[in-house]
């Protein structure tokens, strides 16, 4: 029975993470309802504006990826204080980079498009599944550079600045994260100019003057499935910046192989007797483009899992 009174013993534990799980959502939604030109509760429950909420879906789901993989990871064993302060630390400093990722994807991977506009005035659906995936992979690699104590390795003798170690591995490690973020936020726009390249029908025509929810859908299960790829490297054993940076440009470089081939399997094998294009430009099937961003991301985490 020694098992069931450890258990007990943990409730204490599980409780303040649970609490402060409730607090980091609530700061991320206070930091979301600023940063947006109109109040996010009248557009939600008077104007039924079922765009933004789409859109906002991705960045609620985004911050509880955020707070549990940086939970999974807290920090010193038994110093529940310091946890506490390490885990409420990372979780608020990935709530901004996760803010500062949906800025960046709005005016760079939306290629142009006013996103403002297309989910305030037009409530475009594809828009916003375009921000929903985008959001959620955002996460993937923020959580990713915020997991782990990397910080040590990295800087071994300290910042030698006087503060207590604890404050002094939280700066540490934020830094670190900075770095990895902007790597991996450089990565996805990248790949999602690439992405409009191979695709076989002009993307910002369908998201914007067609406002095609299958080629909205398509292309966010092709941002999730980079932003998948993208977290290998960092939760590979690190080793230094040097191997981790180049890791990195190997999974993007892998990313750029791996999502064309699985566009053209899902092509092949899942709509036999048609094409993505036809489906998704011409019948504009959600059906379609739903299946297609569900075979990329289940092969990337495959990849992800078990290569």
């Amino acid at each position: 029975m020694d098992f069931v009174w450890k258990y007990i013993s943990l409730l204490g534990k599980d409780l303040a993470f649970f609490v402060l799980g409730f607090l980091v959502f609530y700061i991320g939604k206070k930091l979301k309802d600023w940063t947006e030109p109109r109040k996010l509760d009248e557009e939600l429950v008077k104007s039924d504006n079922s765009a933004l909420a789409l859109s906002l879906s991705g960045y609620y789901i985004g911050v509880i990826i955020l707070f549990i993989t940086i939970v999974s990871h807290p920090g010193e064993k038994g110093d529940l204080l310091g946890d506490l302060f390490q885990v409420s630390s990372f979780s608020i400093l990935g709530v901004i980079l996760l803010l500062l990722s949906q800025k960046i994807n709005d005016g760079l991977i939306l290629g142009g498009i006013d996103a403002i506009e297309e989910i305030y005035e037009k409530r475009n659906l594809a828009v916003a599944a375009v921000l929903f995936g985008g959001t959620i992979a955002s996460s993937f690699f923020i959580a990713a550079a915020l997991n782990g104590d990397i910080g040590e390795k990295v800087f071994p003798q300290g910042l030698g600045i006087a503060v207590s170690p604890l404050i002094e591995k939280t700066i540490i490690g934020s830094i670190i994260s900075v770095i990895f973020f902007s790597v991996g936020q450089i990565g996805m726009i990248l790949f999602s100019i690439y992405y409009k390249l191979w695709v076989p029908y002009k993307l910002r025509l369908e998201l914007e003057e067609k406002q095609n929810l299958a080629a909205g859908t398509a292309f966010a299960g092709a941002l999730l499935a980079i932003g998948i790829l993208l977290t290998r490297a960092l939760f590979r054993e690190f080793e230094s910046l040097y191997q981790t940076g180049i890791l990195l440009l190997l999974d993007l470089g892998l990313a750029f192989i791996i999502i064309p081939i699985l566009h053209f399997f899902a092509d092949w094998v899942v709509l036999p007797g048609s094409t993505l294009k036809e489906e998704i430009e011409r019948d504009q099937n959600f059906g379609a483009g739903l299946l297609e961003a569900v075979v990329l991301v289940s092969f990337s985490a495959i990849i992800f899992f078990a290569v």
